[in-house]
C-alpha cells in the first residue's frame, strides 16, 4: 500500500509539472466534490462486528458522525466502496458551483492556472468524477482530480499546501467546500502560511451551503475577474 500511495504522488506531481510547462500558474482554483459541485446518492455503511449493514449513511451525515469507545473496542467500521465511484443517475449538478467551475475553465487565461478537484474520496473515485463532468457538458481536460481517502480537514490543507511549495508563482487562490471544518481550517492555514512565508496571497474561501449556495468567509480577498 505506501509503495502504491508514493507512485500516486509522484503521478500526481508530475500532473503539476506538466501544467507548469504550459505556464507558470498564478491561480489555484479548488472545488470540493461531494455536495460542493454534485450533490451525490452514494452512502456510506455502518458495518457491525458481524459485518452487516446497521445504518447508512449520507456524506453529510458521515461528516458529522462519530463512533464512541465502546463501538470501537467493540469492532464498529464504515464500508465506503460505493465511493470508489460516481452514480450519474443520483448525481445532480450544483448550478451555483458548476457555473463558477465552468468559468474557471473556459477563462481567457485557462492556461495561467489550476483547477483542482479535491475530494474526500479515494483516487479510485476521479474516473467517476470525470464521467459526470461530462453528463453536464463540462471539459476537463485541464481539471486535476485529487482524492485524499480522509475526511480530515488536514488532508486537504496538506494537497493545497504541496501545490503553494511546488508553484511560487500562485497569488490566487479559491476554495469552496461544504464542510465548515475544512473551509475553517483552509482559511486558517493561508492567513499563518502568508504570514510565516512573506507571500502576497488573495484567497476566497466559501462553504457551499445545503441549498447549494456559497457563503463566504471572512477575510476572503475583494471580488474580481474569475
Amino acid at each position: 500500500m505506501d509503495s502504491f500511495n508514493s507512485i500516486k504522488i509522484l503521478w500526481q506531481n508530475l500532473i503539476l509539472e506538466t501544467k507548469s510547462n504550459i505556464a507558470e500558474p498564478t491561480s489555484l482554483r479548488v472545488l470540493d466534490f461531494d455536495h460542493t459541485v454534485a450533490f451525490t446518492g452514494e452512502l456510506v455503511y455502518v458495518m457491525s462486528p458481524e459485518n452487516e449493514i446497521v445504518d447508512k449513511l449520507d456524506s453529510k451525515e458521515y461528516s458529522t458522525h462519530s463512533f464512541s469507545n465502546n463501538e470501537i473496542m467493540a469492532g464498529y467500521t464504515y464500508d465506503f466502496s460505493e465511493f470508489d465511484d460516481v452514480d450519474e443517475t443520483k448525481a445532480r449538478k450544483n448550478i451555483h458551483v458548476t457555473k463558477i467551475l465552468s468559468k474557471f475553465v473556459h477563462a481567457y487565461d485557462s492556461e495561467n492556472r489550476i483547477i483542482l478537484i479535491l475530494t474526500a474520496r479515494n483516487q479510485d473515485a476521479e474516473q467517476g468524477i470525470r464521467r459526470f463532468l461530462e453528463t453536464i457538458s463540462i471539459p476537463h481536460g485541464n481539471i486535476i482530480v485529487t482524492g485524499v481517502g480522509s475526511s480530515s480537514p488536514q488532508k486537504k490543507v496538506d494537497e493545497v499546501e504541496k501545490i503553494l511549495e511546488l508553484y511560487k508563482t500562485i497569488v490566487r487562490i479559491s476554495f469552496f467546500d461544504d464542510s465548515s471544518d475544512n473551509t475553517d481550517e483552509m482559511v486558517s492555514f493561508l492567513k499563518k502560511y502568508k504570514e510565516i512565508t512573506g507571500r502576497q496571497i488573495s484567497f476566497d474561501v466559501a462553504k457551499v451551503e445545503e441549498d447549494g449556495k456559497l457563503i463566504r468567509l471572512p477575510g476572503y480577498r475583494k471580488r474580481e475577474k474569475i
